[in-house]
């Protein structure tokens, strides 16, 4: 475990610097969506390693992490619209005016992506302290943290449809969580024949795919009264029928796994 954990943990800080240089310098979707992931990551892997690293590295870590989130998610949620809007062949005024709105707040929020410094980049990449006590130490919170998600997702899934739109929001980070841990763990040609994590997966793209129909339908309330966006609005509410059946089987097939 805790070599398989060195690589990987390695693997996403070695490319975490040129994806943030690059979603500086660049600003583009893509980058940008590459960046949050590899730092949500990171952060999980920092967390489960913590016996690795000096005592202050992790909550420094956390701080410059959520500080890259603040700079990021308002342009990510606009991102998910725009690419919503160009799928439904929406006309080239209202996705010229979304790409205005979101290169606006790219512009106010920009000066927030700094790069991570790097007396605390050689921290997390140093992995210090001695092996078998931290990789002990990472087992442990390792098995925790998988009872935790478990026991969270088995105790919240029966209601979901009933939970407060935070608590949804809160399931869905359990649930990339999760997924996350066993891809952290397993051997990557493993993966797709663990049962449990193409369920994870599903379950959370399908929820994944809620909430970005939630951002691009506060997109569209944005826009002036049209003929246009009255037809977007009833496409979208077709696709938010569709995803919420989607997202019912999604769970339906995690439960199952929830035992243990």
């Amino acid at each position: 475990m805790a070599r398989r954990w060195r690589r990987r943990h390695g693997k996403w800080l070695a490319a975490l610097p040129e994806l943030v240089r690059q979603s500086w310098r660049r600003g583009g979707a893509e980058e940008i969506h590459e960046a949050r992931v590899t730092v949500r990551r990171l952060r999980l892997s920092a967390r489960l390693g913590k016996a690795a690293f000096p005592a202050t590295v992790i909550d420094r870590f956390r701080s410059w992490a959520e500080r890259v989130a603040r700079a990021t998610s308002p342009v990510r949620d606009l991102d998910i619209a725009i690419e919503w809007l160009r799928a439904a062949k929406a006309g080239p005024a209202l996705v010229k005016e979304c790409l205005s709105w979101r290169n606006t707040v790219w512009r106010r929020r920009r000066a927030l992506l700094v790069p991570l410094p790097h007396p605390l980049f050689a921290h997390l990449a140093a992995q210090g302290g001695e092996r078998k006590r931290w990789a002990a130490a990472l087992a442990k919170r390792y098995a925790r943290t998988e009872v935790r998600c478990r026991e969270y997702v088995r105790n919240h899934l029966p209601r979901f449809f009933q939970l407060a739109e935070e608590d949804r929001h809160e399931f869905r980070r359990r649930v990339r969580r999760w997924r996350y841990l066993r891809e952290l763990m397993l051997p990557a040609r493993a993966m797709e024949g663990d049962g449990l994590w193409r369920r994870l997966l599903a379950v959370q793209e399908a929820l994944g795919e809620i909430q970005n129909l939630d951002l691009v339908a506060s997109a569209l309330q944005r826009f002036s009264p049209s003929t246009e966006r009255a037809e977007l609005q009833v496409l979208l509410a077709h696709q938010q029928r569709y995803q919420l059946e989607a997202s019912r089987k999604a769970l339906a097939r995690l439960k199952p796994w929830l035992q243990g």
